[in-house]
């Protein structure tokens, strides 16, 4: 079999502003997403089944074989996991009739279900770690990809989630991004030369449930975009931060807004707030 290992790298929100709703009934958002260190490792093998087997199976259909460790007995390994539709969805597009075999492992390091996209990004690798080793991009990155494929692969990753697509250029070699829509639309910016430590609270906080709390003041002013794209230094960087969800969650869930308190008085930290709908808060400091 052919072997990729990829680190499946987190993100944080610095800013997420809620524009409003959609009448696809997701919601308009515009975010600053930033890739960060904390990275799970995801190993995908691969091969194409030949000879006999390959024959014995066509007579069935063809389809893609596939053996999913997620890295943790709370996630599944079947096709409810965000990696397993990511390898389905990458066979049904470039690979059709096709019988072949996908060993996906997965050693979790990114806290589950924390507003750090752990999930999203174990999916995004195993997109791309598949089209590294189809040979649909000419190196690690996607300099030089065709265009069309380029696009294939995003729209796979938003099939998959609103996260996808982000995670999916962090892994090309695109660690932060303006994104916009559901999250699809991304435009490529410099990330914030700047240390981020993340502290994730031992409780579960599910998204829809945040998104189910926002009341109207809680995002009647955006975060300001422009100004962070515009400003320097770190420090000034960290006046536009924001989070549209940390109040919903805070509300929900008094222990988020207590570690928000707690980390922002400790040490020589800029601005501390939460990741995406939580519980997960960071901190930025200067490198």
């Amino acid at each position: 079999m052919n072997t990729i290992e990829l680190k499946a790298k987190a993100k944080v929100n610095l800013i997420l502003n809620v524009l409003g709703k959609r009448p696809d009934g997701y919601h308009e958002l515009q975010m600053v997403m930033q890739a960060i260190g904390l990275a799970d490792d995801v190993s995908v093998q691969w091969e194409r089944q030949t000879g006999e087997r390959a024959i014995r199976g066509c007579a069935f259909g063809s389809g893609m074989e596939i053996a999913l460790d997620p890295g943790s007995k709370k996630l599944p390994s079947g096709p409810k996991n965000l990696a397993y539709q990511a390898a389905v969805m990458m066979h049904d597009a470039f690979h059709p009739g096709v019988r072949e075999n996908c060993i996906i492992q997965i050693r979790k390091n990114i806290p589950l279900a924390a507003g750090l996209a752990g999930g999203s990004t174990d999916a995004a690798a195993v997109i791309w770690a598949l089209a590294r080793l189809w040979g649909l991009t000419p190196g690690e990155t996607d300099g030089g990809m065709d265009p069309e494929t380029r696009q294939t692969l995003f729209d796979i990753a938003l099939k998959i989630g609103s996260d996808v697509p982000f995670c999916l250029a962090a892994a090309m070699g695109h660690t932060a991004a303006v994104a916009e829509g559901r999250g699809e639309k991304l435009t490529y910016i410099d990330p914030l030369n700047a240390r981020i430590e993340t502290y994730t609270p031992p409780i579960e906080v599910p998204t829809a449930k945040v998104y189910g709390a926002l009341k109207p003041e809680d995002h009647a002013v955006p975060y300001d975009v422009a100004g962070y794209l515009k400003a320097e230094t770190v420090r000034e960087k960290c006046a536009f931060l924001g989070n549209h969800l940390q109040a919903p969650a805070c509300r929900l869930y008094p222990r988020i807004a207590k570690e928000i308190e707690r980390l922002s008085q400790i040490g020589d930290g800029l601005c501390t707030l939460q990741s995406g709908s939580g519980p997960t808060v960071f901190t930025v400091f200067e490198e």
